[in-house]
């Protein structure tokens, strides 16, 4: 690892719901620039780690820092900024179905006044043409979309303000092989233009080794292992080689949970 400051660093992180410990001092770097898979079983708490980055979830214990700033000294105002420098695709898309497409991707700009809606519009259009999709498409309601459509709508959104954060969960979660490729050479593709940091939850293990460089397992609540995606196959690491690999016997054991993701 070289010494330059992580975009985000995560440290000691606590989180339960009720007597359910999800996150148990969960501690990862994510350097600026880099794009990176989160992989774990079900159930093992990716969903809420990224809940927790962007404060949906309070943390129950540890420090997240942004650019070497905890985030825990930080005021309302300076929190509200804060998250204006992240972009967020929500697991299944999560679109707004009574607002048509370009609302969907100017949904902030629209709501707080920042612009107005001719402009907002046309600035939606611009980034479904990042994404590949036709300026047609910006009048249609999400339930005429396919989900291939509907994930390149959802990171359009995340894209609209530009942010140097991408927090990506599962973006290509129920597509076929050909649409988990364009969506991921796409996230590849916008990170490189636009220098973001990218941490991406995916469970498609054969996706994660073509199309990312570096990777973060986790498991009982902590990162087990970290580093580039070349080198798992000598990782040494029983739960590692289990998960990538898809087999049913080895170290990790499937459980249910009350509240995770």
């Amino acid at each position: 690892m070289t010494g330059t400051q992580p975009k985000i660093s995560l440290r000691n992180i606590v989180k339960k719901f009720g007597d359910n410990l999800v996150l148990d001092g969960l501690s990862l770097d994510l350097q600026p620039g880099k794009n990176l898979a989160l992989i774990g079983s079900a159930a093992s708490g990716k969903t809420v780690l990224l809940k927790c980055i962007i404060g949906l979830y309070p943390i129950d214990g540890g420090g997240i820092d942004v650019d070497g700033v905890a985030v825990s000294s930080l005021n309302a105002s300076e929190h509200e900024k804060l998250l204006d420098r992240f972009g967020v695709l929500f697991q299944r898309s999560a679109l707004f179905d009574s607002l048509p497409v370009w609302e969907n991707i100017a949904f902030k700009r629209v709501t707080i006044g920042k612009a107005r809606r001719k402009d907002a519009r046309e600035a939606a259009i611009l980034k479904l043409r990042q994404v590949g999709m036709k300026p047609e498409t910006a009048d249609l309601f999400p339930a005429s979309l396919s989900g291939g459509m509907q994930k390149r709508v959802a990171l359009a959104r995340a894209i609209m303000e530009q942010p140097d954060i991408l927090l990506l969960d599962d973006p290509t979660a129920g597509l076929d092989p050909i649409l988990t490729r364009v969506i991921n050479e796409l996230i590849a593709r916008l990170a490189e233009e636009t220098g973001a940091t990218v941490l991406s939850v995916t469970s498609d293990m054969e996706a994660m080794r073509r199309d990312y460089s570096a990777v973060a397992m986790l498991h009982d609540g902590r990162i087990i292992w970290q580093g580039a995606t070349s080198d798992i196959d000598q990782a040494g690491n029983a739960h590692l080689d289990q998960l990538v690999n898809g087999r049913p016997d080895g170290p990790i054991k499937m459980r249910l949970r009350k509240r995770a993701a």
